[in-house]
């Protein structure tokens, strides 16, 4: 971690600005914005000339995506733009996605199939590869499906109780002090009683969960495939930590990694909700690995030397072959399409 960092600092400062901008593009996604948002932006987007400029520039590319109508609410928020092509199309640097997100971007429409479903005490929820699905719960709460993921709802008169089987999902949970929101997932448990926050089951077994309101308890289930109707007897006496907003941590029998993220950080985390991956000098390993997760494709990276290569950008979920042609045209990758399902990335001659 601490090696990708030292790459991200080299970086041309325009790159920073141009991951903030789309950070703020992702906030702006939102159903609901807070005035703290509004106001945090309004201070970012004086900082300098070129912090509007780049802003500006990446949200014209937007267009029909309607993201940027609370915009209009802001004194200095968005500036008339022209229909220009941005400078940074001709960098070759870290931007691996720059070069190709007017076609990402302005491309055919939404990949994400959007549902809305109403469940009454009990029921399970499933997306499929690449498909987002909004479920609202009868106490006022809400969830969004992400990816392959699967859901089992199961309320009581003592506890709002959810069973995340697979994948990941973001929480809003209605207060009710008298019903806690209990989401078990692998071999852990995230307690709440009014609060956002996201769980993803990671290879099967670790738990990953992100605070984006509020506070919320993290319990360990020793052997949760016995625990049955006890879950939260077993589990409510010993929390393993509480975590706050802004707060993630990866969890598998021990906390292994606790993170305090910036609000840029965070708002990157979770853009999924709108359909949009952003990253931000992440490693080309890593951001593989997060693409598989949205397609059915088998991407392998022959060369290990290309696994650590930081790579930032952001474009809609399914746009696969946007991602290839930018790491083709930026970095002389080799893309090599074996056959339908399958490509391998090594190094350009």
């Amino acid at each position: 971690m601490t090696d990708v960092k030292k790459n991200i600092i080299t970086l041309p400062s325009r790159k920073d600005i141009e991951a903030e901008a789309a950070s703020w593009l992702t906030v702006f996604g939102r159903e609901h914005v807070s005035d703290k948002d509004r106001a945090k932006f309004k201070g970012w987007r004086k900082q300098s000339e070129r912090h509007r400029d780049v802003f500006d520039e990446m949200s014209a590319l937007w267009g029909d995506l309607e993201i940027l109508k609370d915009l209009t609410d802001i004194g200095e928020a968005v500036a008339e733009t022209q229909a220009v092509r941005p400078s940074f199309y001709k960098r070759r640097e870290v931007m691996a996605i720059a070069a190709s997100i007017s076609a990402v971007m302005l491309g055919s429409g939404a990949y994400f199939l959007q549902h809305n479903d109403r469940t009454l005490q009990s029921g399970e929820f499933v997306t499929q590869i690449g498909e987002q699905k909004t479920v609202e719960l009868v106490d006022g709460s809400s969830v969004i499906l992400n990816t392959g993921s699967l859901i089992e709802v199961g309320f009581s008169k003592d506890e709002r109780g959810i069973r995340l089987v697979r994948g990941e999902a973001y929480f809003e949970v209605s207060k009710d002090r008298r019903r806690p929101f209990v989401v078990y997932a692998a071999n852990g448990a995230v307690k709440a009683v009014g609060t956002a926050f996201t769980v993803r089951v990671r290879d099967g077994q670790a738990l990953e969960v992100t605070v984006e309101e509020g506070r919320v308890a993290l319990l360990s289930i020793p052997n949760p495939a016995s625990a049955g109707d006890d879950f939260l007897e077993q589990t409510a006496q010993s929390p393993v930590t509480e975590l706050t907003a802004g707060q993630s941590v990866v969890f598998d029998e021990q906390v292994e990694d606790l993170e305090l993220m910036q609000s840029a950080e965070l708002n990157r985390k979770l853009a999924w909700r709108q359909g949009i991956l952003a990253y931000a000098g992440d490693p080309l390993e890593d951001v593989i690995d997060d693409i598989s997760r949205y397609t059915d494709l088998k991407i392998e990276i022959v060369d290990p030397a290309l696994r650590s290569l930081p790579i930032g950008g952001y474009f809609k979920v399914g746009e696969t072959d946007a991602l290839f042609d930018s790491l083709e045209l930026t970095f002389g990758i080799t893309v090599e399409r074996v056959h339908t399902g399958y490509i391998r990335l090594s190094s350009g001659a």
